[in-house]
């Protein structure tokens, strides 16, 4: 029991600065949008206007934050590597859906069952094991504790706190 409680707060630490990244934007209420107004080829935007420049690089700035000090704190390099990586794909991953939510007609806000929750999972883990990240053990479990445990609880937070329009 006590390996898996250390692979599960060792994982939580891996996603902290992907988790804050995702979430940084949502303390600003407007910037540029990312796609410039844009449509795409199909006549609808790219990604809209709740992906912006700002929100962009306020979250990279924090989950860098995050992955710096988790590095300097545990003296573990890979902090720093896999969390900025995490950051980045967490940004780029939810970009993805909302990409994908344009593209199938849903709205700003509208919930897309699984892919608000996955976005930034995806996203994170993908650039994290792209750049080296193997979680040691217990794939299933960590997936389920990451997801409905941390992100569902951060974004529902985020929601009773006013600081998004839904909990999703």
């Amino acid at each position: 029991m006590g390996e898996l409680l250390d692979e599960l707060l060792q994982i939580a630490l891996m996603y902290l600065p992907a988790m804050v990244s995702n979430a940084s934007p949502v303390f600003l209420k407007r910037g540029t949008p990312i796609d410039f107004g844009r449509n795409f080829v199909d006549g609808k935007r790219i990604l809209g206007d709740g992906k912006t420049w700002e929100g962009f690089l306020l979250g990279m700035w924090f989950g860098i934050t995050v992955a710096t000090s988790l590095w300097v704190g545990t003296e573990d390099f890979r902090y720093f590597l896999y969390g900025s990586m995490g950051s980045l794909g967490a940004l780029l991953g939810d970009m993805f859906f909302s990409f994908i939510k344009r593209r199938i007609g849903l709205p700003r806000g509208a919930p897309f069952p699984l892919g608000d929750q996955l976005d930034f999972f995806l996203g994170a883990t993908a650039l994290m094991v792209a750049s080296g990240w193997r979680p040691q053990a217990f794939p299933w479990l960590v997936m389920a504790f990451v997801i409905v445990m941390l992100h569902v609880m951060t974004n529902r937070i985020a929601y009773w706190l006013g600081l998004k329009d839904v909990p999703w």
